[in-house]
């Protein structure tokens, strides 16, 4: 029937078909019409994407898609997220597909980490994700030439000074910096000079302003042969800038448990990401940002410059939602949209280049400059162990040594080369 009724009089479908067809065969459809309903499955439930994420990140997710169904049709999508990084990788390392997440979200060395262990599924590199993140960021999401995870934003830090403390302007050298806290130290009770909130991470842009850090650079790429953590310059600069005339710490750099002071202003300068500043605002600190003094004028520290992500899980094949999964990690999170409206809430530059274009924000932006002078974060080679430990934990007991222990800057750090000269060779041989 082509049209609405009535048709010539007839009122009805069913007045129609009693008309042509007789009262029996109208009794027999509808039977037959019944049965069908009655034999017809439900429609299914909306299936459940569960997303994990850390204490910074998970609030923002929680905000931008929990609960939401418009993302991948067909699914729900669930953010949990844990108090800290830390917990987040501990309750990674420990999941089986019983309870683990569909996506994860975290630091780039998930990709590597989730590569070996099976636990990550292994992506499609669409047109829309190679021409929108830099190669940069899909190498840091990729092992084995296979990638891994979307990268999301930058993960990096700048450098802060309180102006309430230091001023206007920023230190021109780190020397500046470590004059205004001898000077003033006791006049108003600082506890430190700088303090890098994410510990020996983000310390890196203290040992390269002085002339350390882990590896050299032969043109743009990475020189692993050459372990710079004891170079002579670095030796030399931390006996000036960072011990006494006895060989013992100064007090101003600091590295553990150090962001309460400063955001009480006991210390005038910090290294942290932007996941801080508005713990920072809130505490009433007036700060600027930039990116780390080095030892001369224009010269910068380089802190780690690497990219977070967002990655599918092997689990979520197991669950049933591998393709809803990946719908939401390849088509909203890799999104110009997605990316623009985390790096609102989070401060963060995004990985999208798109996304950048429309960054307005001045702190974002202020990390986007300051992460032009980073070093790239190599996390596999980072993490490798073939020495004895991996680069954090010797960092962590050169610290100490040096710093709380007061032992020696010469052997403290060739023995600390040494280890890290056979993670840094072992890594480079193998890949």
């Amino acid at each position: 029937l082509d049209t609405a009724p009535p048709w010539d009089g007839i009122h009805s479908l069913e007045e129609y078909m009693k008309k042509r067809y007789g009262v029996a065969s109208v009794l027999a459809a509808a039977a037959l019409a019944a049965s069908a309903v009655v034999g017809a499955p439900a429609q299914a439930a909306s299936r459940t994407i569960v997303v994990w994420a850390d204490e910074q990140r998970g609030p923002q997710l929680e905000k931008l898609i929990n609960g939401n169904t418009t993302i991948a049709p067909g699914y729900t999508i669930q953010v949990k997220f844990f108090s800290a990084l830390d917990a987040l990788q501990s309750a990674w390392d420990k999941s089986t597909a019983a309870g683990g997440p569909d996506i994860i979200t975290g630091p780039a060395s998930f990709a590597s980490q989730g590569a070996k262990s099976g636990k990550l599924a292994r992506l499609g590199a669409s047109a829309t994700i190679t021409n929108s993140i830099p190669k940069a960021g899909l190498s840091a999401m990729t092992y084995s030439k296979g990638l891994y995870g979307v990268p999301l934003d930058v993960d990096t830090t700048a450098f802060l000074w309180n102006k309430s403390l230091f001023g206007a302007s920023a230190p021109a050298t780190f020397g500046d910096m470590v004059d205004y806290y001898t000077a003033n130290k006791s006049a108003k009770g600082l506890t430190g000079g700088i303090c890098a909130f994410e510990g020996t991470w983000g310390s890196h842009a203290v040992l390269t302003a002085l002339g350390g850090g882990a590896w050299a650079s032969k043109g743009s790429n990475a020189n692993y042969s050459k372990v710079t953590l004891n170079s002579s310059a670095f030796k030399s600069n931390v006996e000036k800038y960072l011990l006494d005339s006895s060989g013992k710490s100064n007090g101003f750099f600091q590295w553990d448990g150090c962001g309460d002071a400063f955001k009480a202003g006991k210390i005038p300068f910090a290294i942290t990401g932007a996941w801080n500043f508005d713990g920072i605002t809130k505490a009433g600190v007036n700060f600027g940002l930039g990116a780390t003094p080095g030892l001369t004028a224009n010269t910068k520290g380089a802190q780690w410059v690497n990219y977070s992500g967002a990655y599918v899980t092997s689990y979520a094949k197991d669950h049933g939602v591998d393709l809803g999964a990946r719908k939401l990690v390849t088509q909203w999170f890799a999104s110009t949209e997605g990316q623009l409206a985390m790096s609102q809430l989070s401060k963060r530059p995004p990985a999208s280049k798109s996304a950048t274009a429309k960054v307005t924000d001045p702190q974002t932006l202020a990390v986007g400059r300051a992460a032009a002078t980073g070093t790239p974060q190599v996390s596999p080679a980072l993490d490798n162990k073939t020495g004895g430990a991996n680069w954090y934990d010797v960092l962590d007991g050169v610290f100490k040594d040096i710093f709380t222990k007061g032992k020696s800057v010469d052997s403290t750090l060739d023995a600390a080369a040494a280890i890290l000269a056979k993670n840094f060779a072992n890594y480079d041989a193998t890949n």
